[in-house]
C-alpha cells in the first residue's frame, strides 16, 4: 500500500492557516484588507480580550451576494485574480483566496452581508457552514471571528499575553489608517477606544490622530519623483525619534510593505542626525507602475521586490537627506540677519596652521600651500561680526549658555566641536583638489602582518587622500607626506587613526562610507573635551562656526548639539505667565 495520501480539505486549511494566521493581528489584517478592497469608507473593529475571544469587523463596503458569501469560505476562491497575468498587476489587498478559508478552519465565523439586493448571514465552524439565514439589511459586511485557534491548541500555546496581542492589532490598524487616510477607522478593545480617524483624506491629519500633537508638529512633508517612482509623505525631524523601526512605515501603491533595503536607506539618510539606536518616524508613499514590483514573494504580500531598486533607493535617500537638512533651522533668523559673509569653515584653523608653518620656517612646498590657504581666507570675514546669538558663559565646564532676543540655548561644546570638525574633515575628504605637505620628520607605523597586508592591498585609498607612503622594513610603512587638512599638532594621532580604518576595509569597500567614518573618528578625537575653559571670544567663535555647518543640530553620532528654551517656555517654568 502506498505511503502518500491526499490530505482532506480541513487538514489542508489548517496548514494554510499556519501560514496565513500566525497570530490574532494576522487574522485582523486579512479581514480589514477585505473591507478595504470592498470600497469601504468606514471600518470599525471591535475586539474582546485583545481578539482572543472575538474579532468583529464592521464595514460600509459593497457587500456580497448570497452566492459569493458562501463561496468566499472555499480555498482558492477569489474575486481579485481571474488569470495568471493578474498576478503581476495586483492592485488589491487580501490573501488571494486563502484567508477566509484558513481563518474559518481554526475558528467560528459569523458573516452578515448585504449588497443592496441580497442579505445573507452565515455561521461557519471548523471550515464548515453550519447555519444559513437572512441577514440584516445594512449596506456592507459584518464579520466576526470567535475563539480563534480553538481547535489548534499548539498555536494557542504560543500566543503572547493580551497586551502584546493588542499592541500588534493596534499596529496593524495604525498602518492601514495611514495607508488609507480617506477611510475612517475605529478600533475598540473591551469597550475602550484606542484608534479613531476621521477619514478626511489628509495624511497629516491621520498622523496627528494616531501619533498625537507632539509627533505631528515635528513631521516634515516630502515629495519627489524620478522616471520610475514617485514618493510622498512625511518624515520626522531630529526632535523626535523611536527606539525601534516600527514607526518607519512604507507603502507601495497603497499597500503596507516591509523591505529591508528600503528601511536601511531611510535609516542611512538620518546618518549623523540620529543616534545609531534611534529610528525616525516615517510614512512614505511610493507610487509606481505595477510591472516594476512583485508582491508575490510571500503569501502575505508584506515583502516586495523592486525591479529598479537602485533608482528608488537613490530617490528616497536624496529626498529625505535634503528635506532633513532644511528643517528645524534654529539659526534661520541668525543666517538671514547676520552680516557675516560666507567664509571657509576652516578659517580659524587654516590661519593658525599658516602661523605655525611660518614659525617652523619649513621651505619645500610649504610656502605654496600657505598661499593656497591664504587665498581661501577673506581677512574681512575674521573681523568683529554682528552675532545675534550671544554667549553668556559655561555651565559645568561642558555646556555653553547663549541667548538671542527670543530664546535661550544650551550648547554642548564637545558635540558642537564634533559637528564643526566633522563637516570640515568630510568636505576635505570629498574635495577633488588635494593639498599636501611634506613631513620634517617622516613617520613610521609598524603593524601586525594581517594589518600590513590589508593596508598594502588598499594603499591606493591612502594615496588618493594625499599620503605619500613607502614600505620600510618588516610590516612597517614610512609616511613622508600628508594632506594639509590634518589638524596641526595631531598629525601623528590622525594618521594612525586613518591607518586603523584602512586596515579594517572589507571587500565591499564604499568610499563614501569610509570618508564618513574617517571624518567621524577624527572629529571625535580632535574636538574640545568636556570641562574645558573657553574665553568669551572662543565662545563667540564656537557659535559662529556651528551655525555655518550644513546641519548644526547634532554631532556625527546623532547626539544633540543644541537644546533651546523659548522665552515663553522659561516664563511658564517660573510661573511668570498666566495659566502656568
Amino acid at each position: 500500500m502506498g505511503k502518500i495520501k491526499i490530505m482532506d480539505e480541513l487538514l489542508a486549511n489548517k496548514i494554510a492557516a499556519g501560514e496565513v494566521v500566525e497570530r490574532i493581528s494576522n487574522a485582523l489584517k486579512e479581514l480589514v484588507e477585505n473591507s478595504i478592497d470592498a470600497s469601504s469608507k468606514e471600518i470599525k473593529i471591535i475586539l474582546k480580550e485583545s481578539g482572543t475571544k472575538s474579532i468583529k469587523v464592521i464595514d460600509s463596503g459593497t457587500g456580497m451576494s448570497k452566492e459569493d458569501a458562501i463561496l468566499c469560505f472555499s480555498r482558492h476562491a477569489t474575486s481579485k485574480i481571474k488569470n495568471e497575468n493578474d498576478l503581476y498587476f495586483i492592485n488589491t489587498l487580501g490573501f488571494r483566496g486563502e484567508a477566509l478559508a484558513a481563518i474559518s478552519s481554526v475558528s467560528q465565523v459569523i458573516l452578515d452581508t448585504f449588497d443592496g439586493k441580497e442579505n445573507t448571514k452565515l455561521t461557519v465552524k471548523g471550515g464548515k457552514i453550519i447555519k444559513e439565514e437572512p441577514g440584516s439589511k445594512r449596506q456592507g459586511t459584518i464579520i466576526e471571528v470567535k475563539d480563534l485557534f480553538y481547535n489548534t491548541p499548539a498555536r494557542l500555546k504560543f500566543m503572547k499575553n493580551l497586551n502584546t496581542e493588542l499592541a500588534h492589532c493596534i499596529s496593524v490598524i495604525e498602518k492601514q489608517a495611514l495607508s488609507h487616510p480617506d477611510i475612517a477607522f475605529t478600533l475598540i478593545n473591551d469597550d475602550k477606544e484606542y484608534i479613531k480617524t476621521s477619514g478626511s483624506g489628509e495624511l497629516y491629519k491621520v498622523i496627528h490622530e494616531i501619533f498625537g500633537y507632539n509627533t505631528s508638529k515635528n513631521m516634515v512633508k516630502i515629495k519627489s519623483e524620478n522616471y520610475d517612482y514617485e514618493i510622498s509623505g512625511y518624515i520626522s525631524n531630529i526632535n523626535i525619534s523611536k527606539s525601534t523601526k516600527n514607526a518607519m512605515i512604507t507603502l507601495v501603491n497603497g499597500r503596507v510593505v516591509s523591505n529591508k533595503d528600503l528601511n536601511k536607506t531611510i535609516k542611512d539618510a538620518y546618518h549623523t542626525a540620529l543616534a545609531e539606536n534611534k529610528y525616525p518616524i516615517v510614512v512614505l508613499n511610493i507610487e509606481t507602475d505595477p510591472t516594476l514590483i512583485d508582491v508575490n514573494i510571500h503569501p502575505t504580500k508584506q515583502d516586495i521586490k523592486f525591479s529598479k531598486l537602485e533608482s528608488l533607493l537613490d530617490l528616497v535617500f536624496t529626498t529625505i537627506k535634503e528635506e532633513l537638512f532644511k528643517t528645524d533651522n534654529i539659526f534661520k533668523a541668525y543666517k538671514e540677519q547676520s552680516y557675516i559673509e560666507t567664509e571657509n569653515e576652516n578659517v580659524i584653523e587654516a590661519k593658525e596652521e599658516i602661523k605655525n608653518y611660518e614659525a617652523l620656517k619649513i621651505n619645500f612646498e610649504i610656502k605654496e600651500n600657505e598661499e593656497k590657504l591664504e587665498t581661501q581666507i577673506n581677512t574681512e570675514d575674521i573681523n568683529e561680526t554682528n552675532i545675534l546669538i550671544k554667549p553668556v558663559g559655561l555651565a559645568l565646564g561642558t555646556y555653553l549658555i547663549a541667548h538671542d532676543e527670543e530664546t535661550m540655548y544650551l550648547i554642548d561644546i564637545h558635540a558642537a566641536n564634533e559637528r564643526i570638525n566633522y563637516e570640515i574633515y568630510l568636505k576635505a575628504l570629498e574635495d577633488k583638489q588635494i593639498y599636501t605637505t611634506g613631513m620634517l620628520f617622516p613617520m613610521q607605523i609598524e603593524m601586525s602582518p594581517n594589518e600590513f597586508i590589508t593596508i598594502k592591498e588598499n594603499i591606493e585609498v591612502l594615496t588618493n587622500l594625499g599620503f605619500k607612503i613607502e614600505e620600510f622594513g618588516i610590516n612597517t610603512f614610512r609616511i613622508t607626506e600628508h594632506p594639509t587638512w590634518l589638524k596641526y599638532g595631531y598629525e601623528e594621532e590622525s594618521i594612525r587613526k586613518i591607518f586603523d580604518l584602512v586596515s579594517q576595509i572589507k571587500k565591499d569597500f564604499d568610499r563614501v562610507k569610509f570618508c564618513e567614518n574617517t571624518a567621524i573618528t577624527l572629529a571625535c578625537k580632535m574636538s574640545i573635551k568636556a570641562n574645558s575653559s573657553l574665553s568669551y571670544n572662543e565662545q563667540e567663535a564656537l557659535i559662529n562656526r556651528l551655525f555655518k555647518c550644513d546641519f548644526p543640530y547634532t554631532c556625527p553620532h546623532g547626539r544633540p548639539t543644541i537644546i533651546k528654551y523659548p522665552i515663553y517656555e522659561l516664563e511658564k517654568l517660573f510661573k511668570r505667565v498666566s495659566g502656568a
